[in-house]
């Protein structure tokens, strides 16, 4: 009878295994790194255009006067960058005085992340630890920058590491040979 139960507990995290091992897929709010500009671009709350950046052609950002959350804490800005019609970058602003709820958030949703610190210097010369999280998945990675620029304003990026180099080379590729951009 022992040996049943034993088997049968072995059975049971065999077949579980699978599901354990999935991790989540990076992205924000169901916006998943690779997925479609339509998801967006079809969303009232955000304004899309041109441009030319080093992983984008097109980037999509909240209009004004709407308002997004990340882990409840309130979002400066929010943009969703694409190469074509794929997601290649998200980059969420928030003040700093949220990151650390923010970093617990995506600690228990995507594992335990590496981190890099360093010091920084205030216009007045006072030093602060800056503190950058990262999760790095197939698909791309995750960091979180406590100071981002300004000692109350932080950043969470999600990044395809793979798009910049895509974009470089299709580029090069159209500056060779402009027939191919017609």
């Amino acid at each position: 009878m022992k040996t049943h139960k034993l088997l049968f507990a072995a059975t049971l995290l065999l077949a579980a295994a699978p599901v354990l091992a999935e991790t989540e897929k990076l992205g924000f709010k169901g916006v998943e790194l690779g997925s479609n500009l339509a998801q967006i671009a079809s969303n009232p709350k955000f304004d899309c255009r041109v441009v030319s950046t080093p992983i984008a052609d097109k980037v999509c950002s909240l209009r004004l006067h709407e308002k997004e959350t990340i882990a409840g804490a309130p979002i400066d800005s929010l943009f969703y960058f694409y190469d074509q019609t794929g997601l290649t970058g998200i980059v969420v602003n928030l003040e700093e005085k949220h990151f650390q709820p923010v970093v617990a958030a995506l600690t228990e949703k995507f594992g335990n992340p590496s981190l890099k610190t360093e010091t920084v210097k205030s216009l007045k010369g006072v030093a602060f630890e800056n503190r950058t999280y990262r999760w790095s998945k197939p698909e791309g990675s995750l960091q979180a920058e406590r100071y981002a620029g300004r000692l109350d304003k932080s950043v969470i990026r999600f990044t395809d590491e793979s798009a910049a180099q895509r974009i470089q080379q299709r580029r090069a590729l159209l500056a060779k040979d402009p027939r191919k951009d017609l």
